[in-house]
């Protein structure tokens, strides 16, 4: 899977959609979204469960702190105060330590009895942990919401409170449902295409569920692209969708790159100022708060369904 992050973004917490180094670009969560499947079987029955928690994932840091004390998480990763891309800044306290893949010497310092990792985390980075005795809850891809809301279940059970990790994906799952009930009895769904430095994002993508489900059509899906694929902007005038979608960072200049671009700005949809950007926290997450981009779509393309808070 490939990711989509702004040029000038931050590396990411390979949230999801690709995302492998978001690291290396700006759509290490899109399938770009890519997430949190693990590899690590369940903590078996009559096991104490992990006390001394280390996520080495945004996505896992944000899930963690619904599903247990923050007293039994020992490190996060150096993103979680970020705004930019964490959708938590601020509330782990200060004393947690914030730590990077080079910390590896102080990650096994800690003496955690289970650490979160990723795909993007090296081979080199998982095979010191392994040596070390470390126990790993690995976080694999994933290719839709509804797997993001599994992760979220699966990462319940191996520490010790699948009611939390159901309750979360339970919460999860019904706000998918309230926006659902917004958006019934649509009589026309926009159509809409995500764009990234010359990539967008197909079926099996977060960014294609959260495009459908805020009452869209994916044109990617149209044009039978993959999860991670190239566009060319030719093939994006030809396609002329009536909205183009795209990630928003901070000092990022991703909408005038599009305005300004000799081809692009011939779009309808740039004509009739149908630019549309949602926060990259939300728009390329993989852990609950994937749903806020959802629902900020949605508001974006059918405020009439939001009338009460279509400012928001």
């Amino acid at each position: 899977m490939a990711l989509l992050l702004p040029a000038s973004a931050p590396p990411y917490r390979f949230r999801s959609i690709g995302l492998l180094a978001v690291i290396a670009t700006c759509f290490v969560c899109t399938a770009f979204a890519t997430g949190c499947r693990s590899e690590v079987a369940p903590l078996d029955a009559g096991s104490s469960p992990p006390r001394r928690i280390l996520s080495h994932t945004l996505a896992t840091d944000e899930i963690l702190l619904e599903l247990v004390p923050v007293e039994r998480i020992v490190g996060v990763t150096n993103l979680v105060d970020d705004p930019e891309i964490s959708s938590v800044p601020g509330r782990y306290p200060g004393h947690v330590p914030r730590l990077r893949e080079a910390d590896a010497e102080r990650i096994i310092g800690l003496n955690p009895d289970l650490i979160c990792v990723a795909p993007y985390n090296s081979i080199d980075f998982i095979q010191l942990l392994e040596r070390s005795g470390l126990t790993i809850y690995r976080n694999e891809s994933v290719n839709s919401i509804d797997e993001v809301a599994a992760g979220i279940q699966q990462l319940g059970e191996r520490v010790g409170e699948p009611e939390r990790g159901r309750r979360l994906a339970t919460q999860m799952q019904a706000r998918r449902k309230a926006i659902a009930d917004r958006l019934h009895g649509l009589r026309q769904r926009p159509r809409v295409l995500f764009w990234s430095a010359g990539f967008t994002a197909g079926p099996r993508s977060t960014i294609d569920d959260l495009i459908r489900e805020a009452g869209a059509v994916n044109v990617a899906a149209e044009l039978g692209l993959g999860d991670s694929a190239e566009i060319s902007p030719e093939r994006m005038l030809a396609a002329d969708p009536d909205y183009v979608l795209l990630c928003r960072w901070a000092g990022d200049d991703r909408p005038n790159q599009v305005v300004n671009h000799p081809i692009l700005r011939r779009l309808r949809a740039v004509q009739t100022n149908q630019v549309l950007s949602i926060e990259g926290r939300y728009l390329t997450s993989v852990s609950q708060y994937v749903v806020e981009g959802v629902e900020q779509l949605a508001r974006s393309l059918h405020p009439e369904r939001f009338p009460k808070e279509a400012a928001r």
